[in-house]
C-alpha cells in the first residue's frame, strides 16, 4: 500500500513556501530562511527531503553548504492556504503537473513565478495560473542571478514585477543579499527571461564555432534590438529591456559556462550536448520549440531567434550564421 504524506502546518503563522530543491530553490530557501523564521523547500523527492532536514544539506547541488536552520524541507501534497508566500521554482513545463498532483486547493495568497520558460504547450506560466489558480496577488522575479552566488551571500539584484503591494514580497527580503527592484510589468518580466534563455543558446553557439570576441559583442547587441522587437509585437513594454530581468539577466547568461542555457548551446556544436540535457533542465531548449505556439511571435521577422532555430533543428550552423550576415544592411 502507498501512503501518501500530505504537509499541515499551523495556520496561524506566517510562512513561506518555495516549490522546487533544486540549485535556485534551494538558494532562494537559504536567502529567505535569514529574514525569516518559516522557511519551507518542497521537493517531489522523500531522499532529498530528509537529507535536508536530517544532514542541512542539499548534496545534489551544494555539496560543501549546510542550508539555514530555518529551513523545513517538505514533500508530498501540498494545502496552500497555510502559507502566505509561495515561490514556484520548478521548470515551467511541469507547471500544470504540479498543480494536478500536488496542489490541495487552488486559493493561494502570494505567488511569486521565478521560472523562465514556456509551459508545454507554449504558454506564459502567469496565463495559465490566472486561469488554474485563485490568486490574490501574483508576482514575477527574474534577474541575473546563478545560485552558487546567492547561496554564498554575494550581493545579487532582481526584478519583480507585479501590480502592486510590492512592499507585501519587499519586506520579507529585508536584511538579506537580495535587492529588488519594483515594476509593474508582470508578462514583460516573464517574457524578457523566457527570451533571454534562447539568447543564451545562441552565444554559446558562437563561442563553440570560435567565431571571435568581435562576433559576440555584435550578437548580443543585436540581440537587444531583436528583443526590443519581440516585446512590441507582443505588444509589451519595451523599456523594461534594459531592467535587471532585461540586459541584465541577458548578459550575465550569455558570459558564463555556469549558464545550462549557454553550455547547452556550446556542447550541442561539439556533439555533446546529450547527456548535458538529460541532467540538466534547459529553460531555453524547451521554450524556442514551444514559442511558434504562442500567438504574436513571428520568427520571420525575429532572424536571430530563427537561426538558433533552425540549428537547433539539425541544420549546418555555419550556413545558417551565413544567411543571417548576408542580409540587406539596415539602419540601427
Amino acid at each position: 500500500m502507498t501512503f501518501i504524506k500530505i504537509t499541515m502546518i499551523n495556520p496561524l503563522m506566517k510562512k513561506i513556501l518555495v516549490i522546487g530543491a533544486g540549485s535556485w530553490g534551494t538558494a532562494l530557501a537559504n536567502t529567505l530562511a535569514y529574514n525569516n523564521t518559516n522557511v519551507f523547500l518542497w521537493t517531489a523527492n522523500q531522499n532529498v527531503s530528509e537529507q535536508i532536514n536530517k544532514t542541512r544539506t542539499n548534496k545534489k547541488y551544494f555539496k560543501k553548504i549546510i542550508l539555514h536552520k530555518n529551513i523545513t524541507s517538505l514533500y508530498g501534497k501540498i494545502d496552500p492556504k497555510f502559507y502566505s508566500y509561495i515561490f514556484y521554482v520548478l521548470p515551467a513545463k511541469a507547471f500544470e503537473k504540479f498543480l494536478k498532483n500536488y496542489l490541495i486547493n487552488n486559493q493561494l495568497n502570494n505567488f511569486i513565478i521565478c521560472s523562465k520558460g514556456l509551459g508545454e504547450k507554449g504558454e506564459f506560466i502567469s496565463e495559465l495560473a490566472k486561469e488554474k489558480l485563485r490568486i490574490k496577488h501574483l508576482f514575477i522575479l527574474s534577474g541575473p542571478s546563478f545560485a552558487d552566488e546567492v547561496i554564498l551571500n554575494k550581493p545579487t539584484a532582481l526584478s519583480l514585477a507585479g501590480k502592486n503591494d510590492h512592499q507585501i514580497i519587499g519586506k520579507i527580503f529585508l536584511n538579506t543579499n537580495l535587492r529588488l527592484y519594483y515594476s509593474s510589468h508582470i508578462k514583460t518580466l516573464e517574457f524578457l527571461g523566457i527570451l533571454k534563455n534562447i539568447y543564451a543558446l545562441g552565444a554559446g553557439i558562437i563561442d563553440a564555432l570560435n567565431l571571435g570576441e568581435n562576433a559576440k559583442a555584435s550578437y548580443l547587441t543585436r540581440c537587444l534590438y531583436e528583443i526590443k522587437l519581440a516585446l512590441k509585437l507582443k505588444k509589451l513594454n519595451q523599456e523594461q529591456l534594459f531592467s535587471l530581468g532585461g540586459v541584465g539577466d541577458l548578459f550575465l547568461t550569455s558570459n558564463s559556462t555556469r549558464s545550462r542555457n549557454y553550455t547547452f548551446g556550446y556542447k550541442f556544436i561539439k556533439n555533446k550536448s546529450k547527456k548535458f540535457e538529460k541532467k540538466n533542465t534547459i529553460e531555453g531548449l524547451n521554450s524556442i520549440f514551444a514559442i511558434n505556439t504562442n500567438k504574436g511571435i513571428y520568427f520571420n521577422q525575429l532572424p536571430i531567434l530563427k537561426t538558433i532555430l533552425n540549428i537547433l533543428k539539425g541544420k549546418n550552423p555555419k550556413i545558417e550564421i551565413e544567411k543571417l550576415l548576408k542580409r540587406k544592411f539596415k539602419f540601427e
